[in-house]
């Protein structure tokens, strides 16, 4: 099953017998075993065989009579921070590596009650944090673009027998590595400033974060919990649009910030406040709309000293390409862009700082705990009344720091400080309150530009400011959060962006733009993603075969 056959076509395949679940999972679950363990570490953790034989009896039982689901036998990846009932979630932390809930996340829950079947946990930065999947205690994730060499040696840095591993993006690199892959048809991941979005462009994949609210945060575990958004990676929109109205339901009972779909575009007469079906507005919009009928905002803001050349002759060519078949296109300010990436990264982390201090050894999770040491005599009685009680504090207190401190990593460590940091009495009002601030100004931007004089419908950026950097290349932080630039303001605003693969760079590796629309107009937007990436001069991209496949 090649990655130009989407969920509707095996879905078919399956119904007529063409194909069967067992060969369909089993095939999948073939393929990682051949590459992952040495090379890509795209998954945590599998399904068990047993649980996943079920499934596949059950699957293809439905199939046979013609009782199937959406996604019956389907095989899904999901990011290893959502919770999986009797399943390992470790969020990619050596503090959480044995931890297996009693629950399943929303977003699971729904998957499973339409029959997918989750093949595994995919590989991520360890607490999201970071934006190349490196970071996690279980191993780089490796970019399936990356130049193998003939040794199939397993070394997970660039050596000197002709292979070059770039990384895969993060934090959701597991997901799009494994879609990337065709290790699974689709995953489910994990967008805070970017984490679906940027390393579904270094992969090659479309990546799709809705507005903030229409997918359940329920059992996500928590990174910045404002920000945190459940999103999907698909090697086609077509994909992203099933899977998004699967999952855009409302749960007001789990998620307080869990919101309707409703008819909120602002471009139709009237503004009734109807429920809508996600996937059946997408499928109107195919039918009755193209590209003349949208408003295309070309950001100059995003024209930054760090925009790689080929990133920058794409962004060009698209709006040439839309210009060409009729769309209009109009260029446009959001100034305060340029503060967007300090203040996220004073507002994540502060939520960090707080949503991660559950881990603490206490209730679940790793537990530091001292060897003993056999030959100690203990000289002290046994009497009750002896008992030092300053001494039970220090122990506890001593618990938590030593827990925490080996149960964390580096990266995870420092964001808890600059958090902590950010919300002490000290700095507050002089950083705290001030990204605040600076996050409602990037929003009156944006609501600016879609509701302003042009009444812009689709704003077109790049995804990132380059392809996939090297393994060990960027080892300046900095650096690395710059990544992040082209994605973050939407995060602060809320609002739906997809990135979409159109190409390959000069270096061979895949190339995508950016599509952000205004908040709950998310079929728009998959309209606007799917007519650009089927462009003459783009079809074609989802069928080159990443290098390491080869």
């Amino acid at each position: 099953m090649n990655r130009l056959t989407n969920i509707s076509k095996i879905r078919k395949s399956l119904i007529d017998g063409k194909l069967k679940v067992n060969d369909l999972v089993l095939n999948k679950i073939k393929e990682i075993n051949k590459v992952s363990p040495n090379h890509l570490n795209t998954f945590i953790s599998l399904q068990d065989e047993k649980s996943l034989g079920k499934q596949i009896k059950e699957s293809q039982e439905r199939y046979d009579n013609g009782t199937n689901k959406r996604l019956d036998g389907i095989p899904i990846g999901v990011k290893d921070n959502f919770s999986s009932k009797n399943f390992k979630t470790t969020c990619g932390s050596k503090i959480l590596e044995n931890y297996i809930p009693s629950f399943d996340s929303t977003v699971v829950k729904l998957l499973k009650e339409e029959g997918a079947i989750i093949i595994g946990k995919t590989n991520m930065d360890e607490f999201s944090m970071g934006s190349s999947s490196t970071s996690g205690h279980f191993g780089k994730v490796i970019n399936p673009w990356s130049k193998p060499n003939n040794n199939n040696n397993n070394d997970n840095d660039n050596n000197n027998n002709g292979e070059v591993l770039y990384v895969a993006g993060g934090s959701s690199g597991g997901s799009a590595a494994a879609v990337a892959s065709n290790y699974c048809v689709a995953s489910i991941g994990s967008d805070t400033g970017g984490s679906i979005r940027q390393p579904s462009s270094y992969c090659g994949v479309v990546g799709f974060k809705p507005s903030y609210g229409l997918i359940s945060r329920f059992g996500l575990v928590a990174y910045a919990s404002s920000l945190d958004t459940p999103g999907v990676l698909t090697n086609n929109v077509e994909d992203a649009a099933e899977l998004l109205d699967i999952l855009i339901k409302k749960d007001q009972e789990n998620d307080s910030t869990s919101i309707e779909f409703i008819n909120n575009n602002q471009n139709q007469n009237q503004n009734n406040g109807e429920k809508r079906n996600i996937l059946d507005e997408f499928n109107e919009k195919l039918k009755n709309k193209n590209i003349k009928d949208l408003v295309f905002g070309i950001p100059k803001d995003y024209l930054v000293k760090e925009l790689d050349t080929d990133i920058l002759n794409l962004w060009k060519e698209v709006v040439e390409e839309i210009e060409k078949r009729g769309g209009k296109v109009v260029s446009v300010s959001l100034p305060h862009t340029r503060y967007a990436l300090p203040a996220y990264y004073l507002l994540a982390t502060s939520e960090a700082s707080s949503n991660l201090s559950r881990f603490d050894g206490v209730r679940y999770g790793y537990r530091f705990e001292e060897e003993k040491d056999e030959n100690k005599v203990d000289n002290d009685n046994d009497d009750d009344d002896d008992v030092d009680e300053n001494k039970i504090g220090m122990g506890l207190k001593d618990m938590y720091t030593k827990t925490r401190t080996n149960g964390f990593g580096e990266e995870v460590k420092k964001r808890i400080i600059l958090g902590t940091m950010a919300l002490s009495r000290s700095s507050y009002d002089n950083f705290y309150t001030k990204a605040q601030k600076i996050r409602r100004l990037v929003s009156d931007d944006f609501k600016n530009v879609f509701q302003g004089e042009n009444k812009v419908d689709i704003l077109i950026t790049p995804t990132a400011p380059s392809p996939a950097f090297k393994q060990n290349e960027k080892m300046d932080p900095i650096e690395v959060y710059v990544n992040d630039i082209m994605t973050i303001p939407s995060n602060l605003a809320g609002l739906p962006a997809c990135s979409i693969p159109l190409k390959l760079s000069n270096s061979n590796l895949p190339i995508s733009v950016q599509l952000i629309s205004n908040r709950l107009t998310d079929d728009n937007l998959l309209f606007a993603a799917h007519t650009i990436m089927n462009f003459d001069c783009y079809k074609d991209f989802t069928s080159l075969t990443p290098n390491y496949l080869k």
